[in-house]
């Protein structure tokens, strides 16, 4: 009905599974995050995401655009029933990333002590450093792995090894915190690494064994990787290359972040413990709620591929509409949740006020940080990585000049000021560019208008509900999940109420649990 060319039954259950994956992933993480703030404090959150942020700029050199491109090219050659071009794409982009991972693992390794010791200005950081280099070529062959899975519409276990991994990386650093007890924060750092590194190893494990599993089904088609490197350089190069640049920009953002706040006057324990908070807490459970949205955004790409490749210029502007429509309907109800109640969530969450306040500051850039997810995911999908590269990388820029000119003079409330300008200025390029090559028309009355009123009523309603006993005397925590339950059956009963949810809206999501009837040839072809 708006996606003609996919089986709607196969796509909701993927996109259920990934969500339900992806939001237990999250969870784990913002769990795990507690943890080292309760053992290192917010400095050591600091210097712990200091590191990551040099550690993604090799993760992405490694992995950058190979997913995407195994994704959209099994995709494509399945839509074609050509199996045999599919494994030869899988192979090709296994061995690009592996070279690719090697490379960037052997630089980072040999590295590590002068990037700690310059970049960095934290000598404590090169043996965590090179504590994560050796997990980069399992994380190659993993992403080159998840981009097959999602071509094939298997997200299940894609999802299950992003668990395990997850799970293995706590298990084994809980375990060695509770063995070891470093008392250093090198070694605690050292201890969180290894932790990182081993759960990189178990989750590449558990996805080849998935893989030669699954493959077996095509045992019968021989691998044609003929023109798949071709395809696999041709759409991977300008992610890679976006992603990359991007990535270099965000580590200078991230270093410039820390030495700004100590020009401001804090000192450098402070700066690092202000750079933990924002990056290490806020930003976690600022996005926490996108994971509802992040395996739409996954699953979109091989449909919007698939869609593109036939020429069907009508479903993608209906699916397109319908995503970016159900997107900023949620993000608006998040907002709210974030505006109303971030003390209560910064408390339950973290025991820190700084963090609810700063969820409340930066609470309604959410239905823009959210959609320019979905946006991004339906470009790709389109062929547009080209414009996703040429924005991403004006917004990197423009971050590292304003944060070097800004939180030097004006701190924390500088930096606040660079988040605001970033996010609009990137969603309002990729939105409008999408716009133009889906050609959807937005409704800004009931996606936009009616929502923000709908989310009104509802975070005041039960604000006041709060105010009254026994509820009064409820904890931050019980505050919260009394807001979580309330407040989105209430917001949805509005959005129906003033019509922005109808029966249609219903009725595509019934459709999309039932079989996706048949089209007649000369309608199919209309698209």
């Amino acid at each position: 009905m708006v996606l003609c060319l996919m089986n709607k039954r196969i796509f909701l259950i993927n996109t259920l599974i990934l969500t339900a994956g992806s939001l237990f992933m999250r969870m784990l993480n913002i769990g795990y995050r507690v943890f080292i703030s309760d053992r290192i404090g917010a400095a050591g959150l600091g210097l712990y995401q200091l590191i990551f942020s040099v550690f993604i700029l090799a993760i992405t050199i490694s992995t950058s655009g190979i997913s995407l491109a195994v994704t959209r090219l099994v995709a494509e050659a399945m839509a074609k029933d050509d199996p045999g071009y599919a494994k030869g794409a899988v192979r090709k982009g296994i061995a690009c990333s592996l070279t690719l991972s090697l490379a960037a693992m052997a630089v980072l390794y040999l590295l590590a002590q002068p990037i700690a010791d310059v970049l960095l200005n934290e000598p404590s950081a090169a043996r965590p450093l090179q504590m994560l280099a050796p997990g980069l070529p399992f994380m190659a062959v993993s992403a080159s792995l998840r981009g097959y899975f999602i071509a094939m519409r298997k997200a299940l276990r894609p999802a299950t090894a992003e668990i395990l991994e997850q799970l293995a990386t706590i298990g084994i650093a809980v375990t060695l915190f509770a063995l070891l007890a470093p008392q250093t924060l090198e070694g605690a750092c050292l201890v969180l690494m290894l932790g990182s590194t081993a759960g990189e190893m178990v989750s590449c494990l558990y996805n080849g064994i998935l893989y030669l599993w699954d493959v077996r089904r095509l045992h019968g088609h021989r691998a044609r990787g003929k023109g798949a490197l071709w395809g696999i350089l041709r759409i991977a190069l300008p992610s890679m290359t976006g992603y990359t640049a991007r990535n270099i920009l965000s580590a200078v953002e991230n270093l410039l972040i820390p030495t700004g706040l100590r020009k401001n006057g804090s000192n450098a324990v402070s700066a690092m413990a202000q750079y933990g908070v924002i990056q290490g807490m806020v930003m976690p459970v600022l996005y926490f709620p996108a994971a509802l949205l992040s395996a739409l955004a996954a699953l979109l790409v091989p449909e919007m591929a698939e869609a593109n490749a036939a020429g069907k210029s009508r479903a993608i502007a209906r699916a397109t509409g319908r995503a970016m429509q159900m997107t900023l309907l949620f993000s608006f109800l998040i907002m709210g949740i974030f505006l109303g109640f971030s003390r209560d969530i910064g408390l339950t969450f973290y025991k820190n006020e700084q963090t609810g306040i700063l969820l409340r500051i930066l609470a309604p850039l959410v239905p823009l940080m959210y959609l320019d997810g979905i946006v991004d995911s339906i470009l790709k999908g389109l062929d547009q990585q080209m414009s996703s590269l040429k924005y991403n990388l004006s917004d990197s820029a423009l971050r590292v000049v304003l944060i070097y000119s800004l939180i030097p003079v004006y701190g924390l409330k500088g930096y606040i000021a660079v988040v605001f300008f970033s996010t609009i200025f990137n969603a309002s390029l990729s939105i409008h560019r999408l716009i133009q090559v889906a050609r959807v028309p937005i409704q800004m009355i009931d996606w936009v208008a009616k929502p923000l009123l709908c989310m009104a009523l509802s975070v005041s309603l039960v604000t006041l509900l709060l105010r009254f006993s026994p509820f009064s005397f409820f904890l931050p925590y019980q505050c919260v999940i009394l807001q979580v339950c309330v407040t989105p059956p209430l917001y949805a009963a509005f959005l129906f109420l003033c019509g922005s949810l109808g029966r249609e809206d219903i009725r595509w999501v019934r459709s999309l649990t039932g079989r996706r009837p048949a089209a007649a040839p000369a309608q199919a072809n209309s698209d």
